[in-house]
């Protein structure tokens, strides 16, 4: 009785420090254990990455004499074996590089430098490049290269029907609000009215020698008879044939 009574004793301890158990949720420690590992190879990484950039911009101002420099020019694989791949990597590029002599890096600050003014004007400057019989070499092979292009005729627009405004202007010659032809039903109010409906007056006049101007005018939008729609004016392309002229 007495044995039957520790055993229902102890299995009362053990219910309890079982009930008592905290409850441990192990995919969350995984998911942790997982960050922090993530955390510390990013770290790590950024860290060769700067120490790698730092010794590039140290070997790359390393003088050609530098002894340092001599000792580190023929690297060789098993220098490297015991870095990290990635800084093992950069350093054995940056040994590689061959720098840049005196006569190379004016040159490369020569051609990149596009601040100065043209020294063309500077007598002494020209005279240490050019010499007068090189100088007339250069004007002769330039006057054989000019084309001169010989002005011809405006072409009617790629896809389209519409007249040409600029040669109405250049073939017509009568001021704008003298009368050519007839307009027995004219209406300002018609006038206004159809005007607004272009967004310029350059398009009322394409619109206007489509539908017949400047013989006829069926929408009233030239009501003086001049053959010119919309308060539109051809003075500005006939100032240009005449400067041209």
């Amino acid at each position: 009785m007495l044995r039957m009574q520790k055993l229902s004793f102890i299995s009362l301890i053990l219910m309890a420090f079982i009930g008592c158990e905290p409850n441990i949720d192990t995919q969350q420690i995984a998911q942790s254990a997982q960050n922090l590992r993530e955390n510390v190879r990013n770290i790590d990484t950024q860290r060769i990455t700067q120490g790698a950039q730092n010794l590039r911009e140290s070997v790359q101002n390393f003088s050609p004499s530098s002894p340092l420099k001599k000792q580190n020019q023929e690297p060789t694989p098993e220098s490297l074996k015991n870095t990290d791949p990635v800084l093992a990597e950069i350093l054995g590029d940056v040994l590689e590089e061959e720098p840049l002599n005196d006569t190379q890096a004016k040159q490369s600050v020569g051609e990149l430098d596009t601040t100065r003014l043209s020294d063309e004007n500077d007598f002494e400057a020209v005279s240490e490049r050019q010499s007068i019989e090189s100088d007339a070499e250069r004007i002769e092979s330039n006057r054989a290269k000019y084309v001169l292009i010989e002005p011809t005729s405006l072409p009617r627009r790629p896809g389209s029907n519409i007249p040409s405004i600029v040669e109405f202007a250049i073939k017509t010659t009568n001021p704008v609000g003298t009368q050519l032809y007839a307009r027995p039903f004219a209406s300002k109010t018609r006038f206004d009215w159809n005007c607004a409906k272009y967004s310029s007056q350059s398009a009322a006049q394409e619109a206007f020698l489509v539908w017949g101007g400047p013989k006829v005018d069926p929408r009233g939008i030239d009501p003086d008879g001049d053959g010119f729609a919309c308060y539109w004016d051809p003075k500005p392309f006939r100032s240009i044939l005449k400067d041209n002229n």
